[in-house]
């Protein structure tokens, strides 16, 4: 390894350092109440050491952000690469979604409440202009995946695949949301252990856009 890659390592292992301790903080505290001496004192960083990698407590949330992202898309792209079932690679997809929810849940909850008309365009950071193209990127893949079903006579004809995308989104999050809060209690009421449930649910929200339901 180079000098240059050594540097870079080192560096984005400090960065992962800084990140993870504010992820718990954020998670402890909760965002508005975790100071940069908390995440300081957390993650054994001296305040001038994470000023040098991050500009702010919001740009290390924005990083957070941009990192789940990250994942989930490669998740999303591995899971359609790797089955040419619509039906398979969807439940994977989903599946990508949930572990997208259970590990970056501060990605998940500024994804699904932000506004656009939160955003100064003209003056938008590298890590937020990069997290704006992930999402389109994102719903991109999923269109085609969708409009790649129609093709092959599984989805209905009617379904406009983007406007599909943000209607799917929104009722697997809050599925999942659901399931995260309630699956235990709601497996137990019905003798079904909390995978079953979670693949019922599943069925249900891609049923509506089927030729056939499942």
């Amino acid at each position: 390894m180079g000098r240059e890659n050594k540097k870079e390592a080192v560096a984005t292992l400090h960065r992962e350092q800084i990140m993870k301790a504010a992820e718990q903080l954020f998670s402890k505290k909760g965002f508005a109440q975790t100071t940069i001496d908390d995440i300081s004192k957390a993650s054994e960083y001296s305040r001038r050491t994470i000023y040098s990698y991050y500009e702010s407590k919001e740009d290390i949330l924005h990083h957070i952000i941009e990192k789940g992202l990250v994942i989930l898309k490669q998740d999303i792209q591995n899971a359609i690469n790797l089955n040419d079932s619509f039906i398979d690679g969807y439940k994977l997809i989903c599946m990508a979604m949930r572990k997208y929810q259970v590990e970056y849940p501060h990605s998940v909850n500024n994804v699904n409440n932000a506004k656009f008309s939160d955003f100064d365009i003209e003056n938008l950071s590298e890590t937020i202009k990069h997290i704006l193209i992930l999402g389109t990127e994102i719903n991109t893949i999923l269109a085609e995946f969708i409009e790649k079903g129609k093709e092959k006579g599984i989805v209905r004809q009617d379904i406009v695949p983007m406007l599909t995308v943000y209607i799917l989104w929104s009722s697997i999050t809050s599925f999942l949301s659901l399931a995260q809060t309630k699956g235990q209690f709601i497996s137990k009421q019905f003798s079904i252990s909390e995978n079953e449930f979670l693949d019922y649910g599943f069925k249900q929200i891609i049923n509506s856009i089927l030729e056939v339901r499942i």
